[in-house]
């Protein structure tokens, strides 16, 4: 079948480093990219980045998960060679990001071969019209976070038909005084798993960002424990 290609490109206004921070923050997808369920980082390199990644996408015609291993020519381009896939037969293409000054532009071109037979133009718009939205969700992830906000880390443990996303135990225990201990258990989890290699200052930013996620998620849930 061979690969299907697609290329989007889009200024953002937002500096180079912010928007290579963000695309490189894997763990972060599930929160702002609308067709990424889960991730998974099986491997990091050196400098705390993600080297081998594993993604479970919605990717409109069927669920797929793939793995990639990445390479970086910080920050201004994103390469990577797949490994393997669920539904994903093979997988290429890169990332580039070009320094205005204060803003950024940046292009994503990624080749797709689906493992399962499709009509060519039904592939095609899936796989456009999938890039597109995550070029789109780069642009105000990276804004967001040029504007002085903490990176996204909280997302709802829910996906579409055909994944499963990984839940603690704690997710048995009912009530909202429960959900709010699991969430305090799951935030030690998540910040352990995730500062293995890890610069300093991204530990820091990821602690802080998740604790403000368990401290509003705990209100929520407290309310409507309480009936409000």
């Amino acid at each position: 079948m061979g690969l299907n290609w697609a290329e989007h490109t889009v200024e953002i206004a937002a500096p180079i480093e912010t928007c290579f921070a963000a695309i490189t923050d894997y763990e972060t997808f599930p929160a702002w990219q609308s067709a990424v369920v889960d991730t998974e980082v099986l491997d990091w390199d050196k400098k705390g980045r993600g080297k081998r990644v594993r993604l479970f996408v919605d990717a409109k015609v069927r669920k797929v998960d793939y793995t990639l291993d990445y390479s970086y020519d910080e920050p201004e381009r994103i390469e990577w060679d797949f490994v393997e896939g669920n539904g994903i037969n093979d997988a290429d293409g890169h990332y580039l990001f070009e320094d205005l000054g204060d803003r950024t532009r940046a292009t994503y071109k990624f080749g797709l071969e689906v493992g399962i037979p499709l009509p060519g133009p039904v592939a095609r718009r899936a796989h456009r019209s999938t890039l597109k939205a995550s070029v789109e969700d780069l642009k105000r992830e990276a804004e967001r976070r040029a504007g002085g906000e903490r990176p996204t880390v909280e997302h709802e443990m829910s996906a579409p038909a055909g994944f499963a996303v990984k839940r603690d135990s704690g997710d048995s225990i009912r009530g909202a005084a429960g959900d709010v201990v699991s969430s305090v258990v799951n935030l030690g989890m998540v910040i352990g798993s995730r500062t293995v290699g890890r610069p300093a200052r991204r530990v820091i930013e990821l602690g802080s960002g998740a604790a403000g996620s368990v401290t509003n998620r705990a209100a929520r849930l407290l309310g409507r424990g309480s009936g409000d």
